[in-house]
């Protein structure tokens, strides 16, 4: 083979393998954030909790490994049935998004990642309560969070789950 014939082999080897690269599903790996009804037909859990302590720890879900596990106290459920104290996991191996469970009081929205309880919409899943407001999607904004009454939030939330179920 000639120099040229050996030169294009190896352009058209690279090329091609630029290409694949820039299309496999690790090289395109975004969080995707789902809304407020999204989030809340998502979530096979949704509660308040406090949050008493977080510790470190490493443990293996189906989709990610966790660093972290928060123990809480459940003080009201609104969709599922968790036990009474539960333990949330957090900390996922995913560095584009993560879910934290700092200890406080917390309105949470919870998936199941084989048998441990975690964050369904990564940090948007913690939505802090102080007194008695919680940090909420602003109505008819996709991402926007404003502090908003804890009855109007948790009455918004009842309303939604109230809606049928759409297929």
């Amino acid at each position: 083979m000639n120099c040229t014939k050996i030169a294009l082999r190896q352009f058209l080897t690279a090329f091609i393998a630029i290409l694949c690269a820039g299309t496999a599903p690790s090289a395109l790996a975004k969080a995707a954030y789902a809304d407020e009804e999204q989030m809340i037909e998502r979530a096979e859990v949704i509660a308040i909790v406090n949050v008493t302590r977080v510790e470190k720890a490493t443990t293996k879900g189906t989709h990610w490994t966790y660093s972290e596990i928060a123990h809480a106290t459940v003080e009201q459920t609104l969709k599922g049935t968790p036990p009474q104290t539960v333990k949330l996991y957090g900390g996922e191996d995913f560095i584009c998004a993560q879910v934290h469970f700092p200890v406080g009081r917390y309105l949470v929205f919870l998936r199941r990642d084989g048998e441990v309880l975690v964050g369904c919409n990564w940090h948007l899943s913690v939505r802090p309560i102080k007194d008695k407001q919680a940090e909420w999607y602003v109505a008819g904004e996709h991402m926007a969070l404003s502090w908003q009454p804890l009855d109007a939030v948790l009455a918004r939330i009842k309303n939604s789950l109230a809606k049928p179920k759409s297929k």
